[in-house]
């Protein structure tokens, strides 16, 4: 089975059935606030210049303090429901139209549901392994910023760019192994690497595409921040860009898990889309 192949079932398959979309643009736009929000934090309330909290009254800091919080709370239940509940119902959903079923996401969800497990500890190992990649890069960053090296510095950033990008090809498949296979987590995450790593190459131009797609949203409300209250038109105009980014996001990570579970199936289980 050819990746081209892949391509254009994952497409036929989306194209079969749109409710596949429901899910990630519920998710896409639970995260819109958390996209605008943060850079509002960073540019309005300069929060990394202590200089400029020391100038603010004690129960603006608590005020600010309290949003933060919330905002964070807000973040990790979001990230919760789309990567430990959301994103594992794509590959069961796949598998109940292989299997010439009925689409049912009630179905998908009880199956991730009992397949929780394996699932939530899978992620949290990958969670895990790539904040303990980050470590080295993260103190020689620190000494960097005390040194006042720039090329330190960027040197750092590039080393963790790479090192983020690298854990993301090696765990690309960890959704539908983890949720199709009747396997505990420790060969969940043994399967995972190995197919990935077997397929480097699809892989990586999928990763590549994803992360492009995700840093033109910060960027696009990272100039909504940044445009003057007066530019109204403008304003609009970038508010606009942002949705149809969040839409083209939903419609993006939707058609990345199945092509996740499509990629699985097809080249390491021989299974097709029927026609």
């Amino acid at each position: 089975m050819s990746f081209v192949r892949i391509l254009v079932d994952s497409f036929i398959l989306l194209k079969k059935c749109p409710r596949f979309f429901i899910p990630k643009i519920l998710v896409a736009f639970f995260f819109l606030p958390i996209i605008i929000l943060l850079p509002t934090y960073i540019v309005h309330f300069n929060i990394f210049s202590p200089e400029a909290l020391a100038e603010r009254g004690n129960l603006e800091l608590v005020g600010i303090m309290f949003q933060l919080l919330f905002l964070i709370i807000f973040t990790m239940v979001v990230y919760f429901i789309d990567s430990f509940l959301v994103n594992p119902m794509h590959p069961m959903l796949v598998s109940q139209y292989y299997k010439k079923r009925k689409i049912n996401f009630r179905k998908a969800f009880i199956a991730v549901v009992r397949r929780f497990g394996t699932i939530f500890a899978s992620l949290f190992i990958f969670s895990i392994l790539l904040f303990a990649s980050m470590l080295p890069f993260m103190f020689v960053m620190a000494a960097a910023l005390l040194l006042h090296s720039d090329f330190l510095l960027y040197v750092s950033i590039i080393v963790a760019v790479i090192s983020i990008f690298i854990m993301l090809i090696l765990f690309y498949l960890i959704y539908p192994i983890s949720s199709l296979e009747r396997v505990n987590f420790v060969k969940a995450i043994t399967e995972t690497i190995n197919t990935s790593l077997k397929h480097k190459k699809n892989v990586t131009e999928a990763v590549i595409v994803s992360l492009f797609i995700s840093t033109l949203s910060y960027l696009l409300a990272f100039e909504m921040v940044l445009t003057s209250p007066e530019q109204t038109l403008l304003l609009l105009f970038f508010f606009s860009l942002l949705i149809a980014t969040r839409f083209l996001i939903a419609i993006f990570t939707t058609y990345q898990c199945v092509l996740n579970a499509v990629f699985y199936l097809g080249l390491e289980k021989g299974v097709f889309l029927g026609k």
